[in-house]
């Protein structure tokens, strides 16, 4: 402590050591100001820096992973190729609640591999929780839900993400909102085909995969993994939120391992948390030790959210009604709308206008819901060339009422009014979309499903 003390105080000692550059192909890791390296997260498959694509100038999260050592150079081959299919299999999943995956690529030396993927603004389920304690059901519910779009997606890939944890979920906005709180899965990068789940991994030559505390029984070796090992990690992750710990806390793999076998949650610790019963079903459900006993795709989970979520609802005697957009601009869009839902002329050109306009203003005002209004346009103009026809009629003219309203001149706000001139617009997308998500997510999964 006195060596500390005296370094401290002796001014001329105190120097900021430069490392030297850390660079993975086209990108080079971010320096902290105190010289070190920016590191973003570390775990036991690798460590995420924040880096910057050379080509391109802009920020990506860095993600390398040491290549455990190989005894021949076919060995060296045969890993590289499995993770570079597997990335490449994970870089075509395009979800507003998946980070998007950039690059990826080896060292010459074939000592790591990297992946680069979006650099997502927020902070980890993890860190709010820990910061400002469990989170209330509505808001687990949510990021839940949203969890569960996107593993809907990677199932239309046969991926598997592996790793599912609250230190993997970013919270970009209105974290203790749940209706503004928007969701981002990271570290799909070492997601797995499913077809190849069963078998070695691509980076640990048959060792565990994955963080023990949030890990299903069979990634311990008890089985085959699948989609029901994300729903266990999944249950994992939401009784975190709600309790603040791991529903099996332990030191070492094998401790938790025996813990998940006794088939024994601590479900005290959700009554005291006084979570609602039909949650606390819901756990037990995508937290059975036996596979077969969990929800068997993220869609039957997905129906086990929503149908939680009416019981919640009917509980507390609130009716389950999502706000309305009450204006005489919205009024003539939509009537607009159903006059030309079903005219492939006046189709085409709602289309074309809104598409131009999407290009020309700022994305800035929609946040995060920016990508759902692209989606609004793909999905109708998939419809209109008469290649995607799975959408009801009215969920096809809620969509056109919001392309109608952003082109609309007589809307309630100006487009060129400073700062407010496209909040409105912003306003009846989202609007639009917490209508038609369910619609919208279903068409991202069948554009992004190969065919």
């Amino acid at each position: 402590m006195a060596c500390f003390l005296r370094t401290a105080l002796d001014e001329s000692v105190v120097e900021t050591k430069q490392l030297p550059s850390l660079v993975f192909g086209d990108f080079e890791v971010e320096q902290r100001p105190d010289g070190f390296y920016w590191e973003l997260g570390h775990g036991a498959m690798g460590t995420t820096y924040l880096a910057v694509d050379k080509v391109l100038r802009r920020k990506v999260a860095l993600k390398v992973i040491e290549v455990p050592a190989v005894s021949t150079t076919r060995d060296a081959q045969a890993v590289r190729e499995r993770f570079l299919r597997e990335a490449r299999a994970a870089a075509t999943l395009r979800h507003p609640n998946v980070a998007a995956v950039y690059h990826f690529g080896a060292s010459p030396d074939g000592t790591h591999c990297y992946y680069a993927m979006e650099l997502v603004e927020g902070e980890t389920l993890e860190a709010l929780v820990r910061r400002d304690g469990p989170l209330n059901s509505k808001v687990g519910l949510e990021i839940a839900t949203q969890i569960t779009q996107a593993l809907m997606a990677a199932a239309a890939h046969g991926l598997i993400h592996r790793d599912l944890k609250p230190g993997n979920i970013m919270l970009t906005r209105g974290a203790t909102d749940p209706a503004k709180l928007r969701v981002k899965i990271i570290d799909f990068g070492l997601a797995k085909t499913m077809a190849d789940a069963g078998g070695e991994a691509d980076l640990t030559h048959g060792q565990f995969v994955g963080t023990p505390n949030f890990a299903s029984p069979e990634q311990f070796g008890c089985g085959p993994v699948d989609v029901r090992s994300d729903i266990y990690s999944l249950g994992a992750t939401l009784w975190f939120a709600l309790t603040g710990l791991a529903p099996h806390a332990g030191s070492t793999i094998e401790e938790i391992r025996d813990r998940q076998a006794l088939d024994h949650l601590p479900v005290a610790r959700l009554l005291a948390r006084k979570v609602p019963e039909p949650i606390v079903k819901l756990l037990r459900s995508t937290l059975a030790v036996d596979p077969g006993k969990r929800p068997a795709s993220a869609h039957e989970l997905m129906e086990a959210l929503e149908s939680c979520r009416r019981k919640l609802t009917r509980r507390m005697g609130v009716p389950y009604h999502k706000p309305g957009v009450r204006s005489d601009a919205f009024a003539r869009a939509l009537t607009d709308a159903k006059a030309c839902a079903f005219n492939p002329e006046g189709l085409q050109e709602v289309f074309d206008k809104a598409a131009r306009k999407a290009a020309a203003v700022s994305r800035k005002p929609f946040n995060e819901n920016w990508a759902y209004l692209q989606t609004m346009l793909r999905l109708v103009r998939a419809y209109n060339r008469g290649e995607y026809r799975q959408v009801s009629d009215d969920a096809l003219v809620w969509i056109i009422a919001a392309l109608n309203y952003l082109v609309d001149p007589f809307d309630m706000i100006p487009d060129k009014t400073p700062f407010l001139g496209l909040v409105d617009d912003a306003n009846v997308v989202e609007f639009v979309m917490d209508k038609t998500r369910r619609t919208l997510d279903d068409f991202m999964t069948w554009e992004t499903a190969p065919r």
